[in-house]
């Protein structure tokens, strides 16, 4: 099994959740989700929320022993939590919410399946 946990918690793991973070920025500014600080704030706070409700779910989804499903479901959980979560803070339609949710999520979860893929290569 790929380890995750190894991995997400050595310097090169935080440094890809922070680029994830920025990916995930990116993407909502260019929908035009809110301005740039703004849009900073609430990727944040959402994706500070989904990566505790992650962590939270981590047995769970780790029973599945497939990398790749492991990272479908935390992508599956991080759009239900962050669209929720962006609901909340801007007072949006939830159609609206979850679809920049989608959307922010999508482009970083790529980036983290073609590094994971990357590993497999090697």
């Amino acid at each position: 099994m790929f380890p995750f946990a190894e991995l997400f918690l050595s310097p090169l793991g935080v440094g890809i959740i922070i680029l994830m973070l920025l990916i995930e920025w990116q993407a909502m500014v260019q929908i035009k989700w809110q301005p740039l600080f703004r849009a900073l704030g609430d990727v944040v706070v959402a994706s500070a929320v989904s990566s505790v409700v992650i962590v939270l779910l981590s047995r769970l989804l780790l029973t599945l022993e497939n990398p790749l499903f492991v990272i479908v479901a935390a992508f599956a959980v991080a759009v239900i939590v962050e669209g929720f979560v962006l609901m909340l803070i801007r007072k949006r339609k939830a159609s609206a919410s979850y679809m920049a949710a989608l959307i922010a999520n999508a482009v970083s979860f790529i980036f983290l399946l073609i590094f994971y893929l990357s590993f497999l290569a090697m």
